[in-house]
C-alpha cells in the first residue's frame, strides 16, 4: 500500500502512547519493522522510548498521563484555558476546537461512538492513519487543516508541559512532529482548507519547516 510506511508510523505512535497495560507488543514490532530506518527524525525517539523501562512503567504512565496529569493527553487542553466556571464548559473555546474534529473524522469514516473525547492524542494519531488510507476523500485539503490548525500546535503546547514535568514522554514529541512533516511534505503544494469568511486562527501554529500558516 502507498504510504503504509507513514501510516504505520503513525499507528505505533498511537500504540505508544496507550497504558502499557493495553499496548500490544506483537504488533508493536509489526509496526515498527515497517518503517524504514532512514527517517531517522520519526524512529529515533521511538526506538528510545521502546527501549526505556519508564515508558513501560503503568505507574509512570497514571501518574503523567491520567490521574489529574500535569501533561494531559488531551490537545486541546495545552490549547486552549479551562472554564473557571460550571456554566463556562459548555460555551468554552474548546468546544468550537471538539466540534470541528469530529466533523473532520467524520468525513473520512471514523466514528468515536461517544467513547472518547476527538481530541485524545491517540485518538488523532490513528486518524491520521486511516484518513492517509483514504486520500480519495481529501479533496479539499482537510488533512493540511487538521495537522497545521489542530494537531501541531497542540503537540507543541503539550511539548512545554512535558519538558517542565521532565516526562519520559518527551522523547515521542519530535516522533510525532517529524511524522507531521513528513506527511505534508507528501501532500505537495495542496493548500488547507478553510470555511469562507474564516477569521485568522487564534490558535498560534508552529514555525517548523514544511507547514504554512
Amino acid at each position: 500500500m502507498e504510504h503504509q510506511d507513514l501510516i504505520s508510523a503513525w499507528r505505533l505512535l498511537a500504540e505508544l502512547l496507550l497504558s502499557p497495560a493495553e499496548r500490544d507488543a506483537g504488533r508493536m514490532k509489526t509496526l515498527r519493522e515497517a518503517i524504514d530506518d532512514k527517517y531517522a527524525g520519526i524512529v529515533y525517539g521511538i526506538d528510545l522510548f521502546m527501549g526505556d523501562p519508564d515508558c513501560q512503567s503503568e505507574s509512570e504512565y497514571l501518574q503523567t498521563l491520567e490521574l489529574s496529569p500535569p501533561v494531559p493527553l488531551y490537545l486541546g487542553s495545552h490549547l486552549f484555558d479551562e472554564p473557571s466556571t460550571c456554566n463556562g464548559i459548555g460555551s468554552g473555546a474548546r468546544n468550537p476546537y471538539l466540534l470541528e474534529l469530529s466533523g473532520i473524522y467524520q468525513h473520512f469514516g471514523l466514528d468515536l461512538g461517544g467513547c472518547e473525547m476527538p481530541d485524545f492524542l491517540p485518538v488523532m494519531l490513528e486518524f491520521l492513519a486511516i484518513s492517509l488510507e483514504q486520500r480519495e476523500k481529501d479533496t479539499i485539503g482537510l488533512r493540511r487543516r487538521f495537522i497545521e490548525r489542530c494537531f501541531l500546535p497542540g503537540i507543541e503546547g503539550m511539548e512545554k508541559a512535558m519538558v517542565k514535568y521532565e516526562s519520559p514522554y518527551l522523547v515521542l514529541l519530535p516522533s510525532i512532529q517529524a511524522a507531521a512533516v513528513e506527511d505534508l511534505s507528501r501532500m505537495g503544494d495542496t493548500p488547507a482548507w478553510q470555511p469562507e469568511g474564516e477569521m485568522e486562527s487564534t490558535v498560534r501554529l508552529p514555525i517548523i519547516e514544511g507547514t504554512t500558516a
